[in-house]
């Protein structure tokens, strides 16, 4: 699809931190509010989460959701020009000495996090960070069908020094490259079909068993990450102690892997919790 990639490419051109990108978010704001992309999947996702929320409530977090995304893809857009400017975006890091520690001893961790925020941001600061004390940030990607505008997303996050290393790739080679000192970056808020059932949000849904897994086998840290958008080009980043894992020897391989995942899930309703309207409901969590 080279016109999607063309379309893109001329608002890149065109769109900056001034008085343009908020014409820019403007454009992607109407666009988002008229044609209102999984509505209904988004009032339902808030329904089943917050059901003692009003409908006027719910309808308000779906705008400003709406509005969370034009500045996002603003803000992807400006940010291609000049990746450094993620520098000067993130005003304030809290608990920058968890990552210091592991960045200054060649740890490996597991970096988890979601569709929260500007999560692109995150990945293109904390890269550009990591490339300072000469390490580097991986990314566990899943490639677009389209190629043309896969090529586009994969050179636009490998500019930033982030190494994307393939979905399909084994846990255990995955584990090995963590116990070797690598920090891999996580998006574990997505669901599918087959996937390990464990309770997110208060209610049933699937889940990704792969970064458990690679949890145990690498025994590395698991570190909670997020970031909130304050105002556009402002935001401020949140790492949080490493998770308490279960390591109970009387459970069983399958009920331990159920305990991790559903602390990782505990970890990133706290993100969500903080601010609903910065996190990506138009997917479909709960999949009956």
């Amino acid at each position: 699809m080279k016109a999607a990639v063309t379309a893109i490419k001329l608002f890149e051109r065109f769109a900056d931190t001034g008085v343009r990108g908020k014409i820019t978010t403007k454009f992607f704001s109407f666009l988002l509010k008229t044609i209102k992309p999984r509505g209904e999947m988004i009032y339902k996702n808030l329904q089943l989460v917050y059901p003692e929320s009003s409908k006027q409530w719910r309808k308000d977090i779906r705008t400003k959701l709406y509005d969370h995304l034009s500045w996002l893809i603003t803000e992807i857009l400006v940010l291609q020009k000049d990746h450094t400017q993620a520098f000067d975006w993130v005003k304030k890091v809290h608990n920058e000495e968890i990552i210091n520690d592991l960045l200054d001893n060649k740890k490996g961790a597991i970096f988890l996090t979601g569709h929260f925020g500007n999560w692109e941001l995150l990945g293109n600061w904390y890269a550009m960070n990591a490339q300072k004390h000469g390490h580097k940030l991986h990314i566990v990607f899943q490639e677009l069908h389209d190629q043309d505008i896969w090529a586009y997303v994969k050179q636009t996050r490998e500019a930033t020094g982030e190494i994307m290393l393939p979905k399909n790739m084994s846990v255990q080679k995955y584990a090995r490259m963590l116990k070797e000192g690598m920090h891999l970056a996580i998006l574990d808020d997505i669901s599918g079909t087959g996937f390990m059932k464990v309770p997110f949000m208060g209610h049933d849904a699937t889940n990704m068993p792969g970064p458990a897994v690679m949890a145990m086998l690498s025994g590395v840290p698991v570190i909670p990450a997020c970031i909130y958008r304050n105002a556009p080009f402002e935001h401020e980043i949140e790492f949080f102690e490493p998770l308490k894992l279960p390591n109970d020897k009387n459970l069983s391989h399958e009920e331990r892997l159920k305990l991790i995942v559903l602390e990782f899930n505990k970890a990133l309703e706290k993100f969500i919790k903080k601010r609903p309207e910065q996190w990506f409901w138009l997917h479909n969590r709960w999949r009956k």
